[in-house]
């Protein structure tokens, strides 16, 4: 038997579709409210887009999220109960390509085109105009080019995408959200390390490896069938697999989505990237950078053992949407074309000459993420989160950063707050009348 709120009913069972952070979430709730719940996991390792590399320097590395994002979430009584360490970065340790020189990111803004791209941001939730893009909105206001660059990075890869992709309406979903992702910290251990209070009380009911073909979610329980063939029932499913997948291979509904959800899914951005990790014989960049905002085609730039320890001298690229897409089509070598950006910020070959080991984390190519995480489109409104988020029938329940109606989209903690979110509407629909 388990208890509601005083009220006593026959344990019922739960699918949880996806071991990422709001599977996680959602599967320690229901458990401990007494819930039969199982987990099912296409890959072979639970964390979803947390995943670090380990052995490439003497430190760990993140190859998805990296970031927490403020310290008035969820994720902070995670870190405590598992024992890890935030690191505080503050911009002042930011630099930027300026006129081709390298210069501190407080420096540059002292000019007047920083300094309007540094207003344009402190505003953009507060945008109240037509349904543009970024980069429509920054071409209205004749920012000038430096802006264009540093803007391209701070908004553009911040969201996952470029700046011809991402809404300017939806900033004003995330209002005073938006400020919080001014204060960001690092993780001195693995980040993954943060879901364990979540994993240690359902690692026992996860099977990896576990594809889901079909869902039907009409009749009176709820069917999975798996890609061998194998059929589960239960009571209730919570899937928590990206807007990526839901967009372009999800698994067979039945009865079909509604049409509004099926809006809703080609309503909401989620766009490729990568990351690359570079490994160099020593330090050519200033020893107390964190980010750099670069005026070349690879946006952004950043030093991943900053707080940590390590001697490893390490650089972290990334780039995405458009962008990402771009280079798949030159199909140049990644890692090569990187490093002529560098050559090109830092001067005569100084990191290939340096080069010593890479790695290239491309979410794109991941079949059970196909992506980095959810932005907004220009044409995206709230209710296309919201009718994304929606259950089905009282059978099928939605989790996931891309469902969040909060103004934490694209965020761990977001996703958390999602899984919690459905646990709970499962657990309302579950109820005896």
């Amino acid at each position: 038997k388990v208890r509601f709120e005083g009220l006593c009913m026959s344990v019922r069972s739960v699918i949880v579709i996806g071991a990422g952070a709001a599977g996680l979430a959602a599967a320690e709730r229901l458990v401990s409210n007494g819930l039969e719940v199982t987990v099912l996991e296409a890959s072979d390792r639970a964390g979803g887009r947390i995943r670090h590399l380990e052995g490439f320097a003497d430190f760990d590395i993140e190859l998805g999220a990296e970031e927490v994002h403020g310290l008035e979430n969820c994720l902070v009584p995670l870190v405590e109960a598992s024992g890890a360490e935030l690191i505080r970065h503050e911009t002042a340790h930011d630099y930027i390509r300026y006129d081709g020189k390298l210069i501190s990111l407080e420096e540059a803004r002292a000019g007047d085109d920083l300094r309007e791209a540094f207003d344009f941001v402190a505003n953009v939730s507060r945008f109240a105009g037509p349904a543009w893009t970024v980069e429509q909105s920054i071409v209205a206001r004749h920012m000038p080019g430096h802006a264009w660059h540093y803007l391209d990075s701070r908004l553009g890869v911040e969201h996952g995408t470029t700046l011809d992709r991402l809404g300017m309406r939806g900033f004003a979903g995330y209002e005073r959200n938006w400020q919080l992702r001014e204060e960001n910290y690092t993780v001195r251990q693995p980040y993954v390390r943060l879901l364990d209070p979540l994993l240690d009380q359902v690692r026992h009911r996860i099977r990896f490896g576990a594809i889901v073909a079909r869902l039907e979610w009409g009749g009176p329980q709820a069917v999975v069938r798996l890609a061998g063939g194998e059929d589960l029932h239960a009571d209730a499913v919570i899937y928590t697999g990206s807007v990526a997948v839901l967009r372009d291979a999800p698994p067979e509904f039945f009865p079909v989505l509604p049409a509004e959800k099926r809006e809703a899914i080609g309503n909401i951005g989620m766009d490729g990237g990568m990351k690359i990790v570079m490994k160099f014989r020593r330090r050519f960049w200033p020893e107390d950078m964190y980010f750099l905002h670069s005026d070349t085609f690879w946006p952004q730039f950043w030093t991943p053992g900053k707080g940590r320890g390590g001697r490893a001298h390490v650089l972290t690229a990334f780039v995405s949407g458009t962008r990402a897409d771009f280079l798949r089509q030159l199909e140049v070598d990644l890692v090569e074309f990187a490093l002529g950006e560098l050559d090109r910020i830092f001067g005569e070959r100084i990191a290939s000459e340096n080069f010593e080991d890479a790695y290239v984390a491309d979410w794109t190519t991941e079949p059970f993420v196909r992506g980095l995480y959810s932005f907004p489109l220009a044409h995206t409104e709230p209710r296309h989160r919201e009718a994304l988020a929606a259950p089905l029938g009282g059978k099928l329940f939605f989790a996931g950063e891309a469902t969040d109606l909060e103004g934490h989209s694209g965020t761990v903690h977001g996703a958390i707050e999602t899984g919690r979110r459905a646990a709970g509407e499962v657990e309302r629909d579950l109820k005896p009348e």
